[in-house]
C-alpha cells in the first residue's frame, strides 16, 4: 500500500480487533456511505439478502465504511447491525486520516486483501434501488469466470448519465478500446488480484482521489489489461441527495480522467479501436428506456452562447481557431434547431485534454470552463434523442464513441 503496510495503521484499534475476529474470508462486500441514514438500513438488508441467497456457501462478511456523513448515518448502521441476523456478520470500519469516498473504498480494499478474499463487491449506499440479485450478477463472475472487474451496467433514460454517455464512456472507449457504458456506476466487482494492483498504487496520494475514485477503479482496471465485464443490472434507483453543481462535477469526474490519462500513457497511446466486453445478467435488457420527464434544453443553450460570450479569451488559450471556427456558428442557432455535431465535440474535448496535459491554465479554472461547452453537447444530444424511440437512441450513442475513435489519432499525436 502506498500509506502503509499495516492494517492497523488505517483501522482504529477497535475496528481491526472486529475484523481479525472475522478470521479468513471468500468474499466481502464493501458498502460506502455518506449521508445516507434514510437508507443505509434497507441497502444492506438487500447486500445480506444477496450474499445469504447467492453464497450461503462461502465465508461471507458486510463492511461497512462512512465517507463523512453528518445525518445519524453511523447510528442508522448501527441500529441496522444490532436488528441483523449473525450471519452473514457486518463490520464497522473506522479509519484514520480524511472522510471522503476515496479513503473509504481505501479502507474497505485494505480490510478485505487482509481478510484473504477472493472477490469484493463496493457498493454506494445511495443506490436505493439495489437489489438482491445485484450481488450474484456482480460477484460470480469474479468468482467462477476469472474476472477481474465487473462494471455496471443499466438500464436508464436517455436524459440520465449525461456526462458519462456523452463524454466520460466514449473517451474511455477510445483511449483503451474497450467499451463500457458506466465509469461512475456506484457498485462494482472484483478479484483479489486487482485488489493487490489497486492497493499499490501511488494514486491514493492525488489530490483527485476524494472525489474520483470511481473513475480510477475501472480505468485501473481497462489500462492494466485485466479481464473486464459488465453486469446488466435493470433500472437503477438512486438517491439524489445534495448533488454538486455542474462545473464542480465535471471538476470531479473529467479531472481525474485526464490526470489518469497522464498515469497510463502507455496502455492508451497506441490503441486504435474498441471491442465490447462480455455481458453477464440480462444481456437483452434495454439500455434505454421511456421516460416522459426531461430537462429542458433552452436553459442549456443559454448557457452554452453566455459561455461564447464571456469564456472566449479562456477558449482561446484552450482550443485553436480550427475548433473555435466549428464553434462561433452554432451560437446562432435557435434552442429548439441547436446542434452540436460530435466532430466537433470530440475535437473540443481532445483540445481540453492536450491543455490539462501541457497545463497552460491551472485545471480546475480549466476544467470549469469546459462546463458551457458540455451544456450545448447535452442539448444537442437530447433534441436528437427525443423523437426517437427508446430502441433507437443506442445507434445515437454508438455514433459519439465512433467520433472520440476518429478523434484518437490526431490526440494522440498532440500527446506525444
Amino acid at each position: 500500500m502506498p500509506e502503509a503496510e499495516r492494517l492497523e495503521r488505517i483501522l482504529t484499534a477497535e475496528s481491526l480487533a472486529a475484523v481479525d475476529a472475522l478470521g479468513p474470508m471468500e468474499l466481502v462486500v464493501g458498502v460506502h456511505v455518506s449521508g445516507q441514514a434514510r437508507y443505509v438500513g434497507q441497502v444492506l438488508d438487500a447486500v445480506r439478502a444477496g450474499l445469504a441467497r447467492h453464497f450461503s456457501g462461502l465465508r461471507t462478511a458486510l463492511l461497512v465504511a462512512d465517507a463523512g456523513s453528518q445525518d445519524g448515518t453511523r447510528d442508522a448502521t448501527s441500529a441496522g447491525m444490532e436488528a441483523a441476523a449473525p450471519d452473514p456478520p457486518v463490520r464497522y470500519l473506522e479509519y484514520a486520516g480524511p472522510r471522503h469516498r476515496g479513503r473509504a473504498i481505501f479502507a474497505i480494499l485494505a480490510v478485505a486483501r487482509h481478510l484473504g478474499v477472493r472477490a469484493v463487491g463496493l457498493l454506494d449506499c445511495a443506490l436505493t434501488g439495489l437489489r438482491p440479485e445485484w450481488i450474484r450478477e456482480l460477484l460470480h463472475p469474479v468468482l467462477d469466470a476469472g474476472v477481474d472487474y465487473v462494471s455496471p451496467a443499466y438500464t436508464l433514460a436517455a436524459w440520465e448519465g449525461t456526462l458519462t454517455t456523452n463524454l466520460l464512456a466514449p473517451v474511455t472507449r477510445a483511449l483503451y478500446g474497450k467499451r463500457i457504458r458506466q465509469l461512475v456506476g456506484g457498485c462494482a466487482g472484483l478479484s483479489g488480484g486487482l485488489i493487490d494492483r489497486l492497493l499499490g498504487s501511488d494514486a491514493w496520494r492525488s489530490e483527485w482521489v476524494a472525489h474520483g475514485v470511481e473513475v480510477w477503479l475501472p480505468t485501473e482496471a481497462l489500462a492494466g489489461g485485466v479481464a473486464v465485464a459488465e453486469a446488466h443490472l435493470g433500472r437503477k434507483g438512486l438517491d439524489p441527495g445534495v448533488q454538486p453543481d455542474v462545473a464542480t462535477t465535471l471538476v470531479r469526474t473529467v479531472g481525474p480522467l485526464f490526470a489518469l490519462m497522464e498515469i497510463h500513457r502507455e496502455a492508451w497511446l497506441d490503441v486504435r479501436g474498441s471491442q465490447p466486453v462480455s455481458g453477464v445478467g440480462d444481456p437483452g435488457a434495454p439500455a434505454v428506456e421511456a421516460e416522459g420527464r426531461e430537462p429542458g434544453v433552452e436553459r442549456m443553450v443559454r448557457a452554452f452562447k453566455l459561455g461564447l460570450k464571456d469564456l472566449l479569451p479562456v477558449w482561446e488559450q484552450i482550443m485553436p481557431e480550427t475548433t473555435l471556427s466549428q464553434l462561433y456558428p452554432l451560437g446562432l442557432l435557435a434552442p429548439d434547431e441547436f446542434r452540436f455535431p460530435l466532430p466537433t465535440w470530440a475535437r473540443v474535448v481532445s483540445d481540453f485534454a492536450v491543455t490539462h496535459h501541457e497545463r497552460r491554465l491551472p485545471r480546475e479554472h480549466l476544467l470549469r470552463a469546459l462546463t458551457p461547452l458540455y451544456l450545448g453537447r447535452v442539448a444537442a444530444f437530447l433534441l436528437e434523442a427525443r423523437p426517437r424511440s427508446p430502441a433507437r437512441i443506442p445507434e445515437i450513442l454508438e455514433n459519439i464513441g465512433r467520433a472520440f475513435e476518429a478523434e484518437k489519432p490526431r490526440l494522440a499525436a498532440r500527446w506525444r
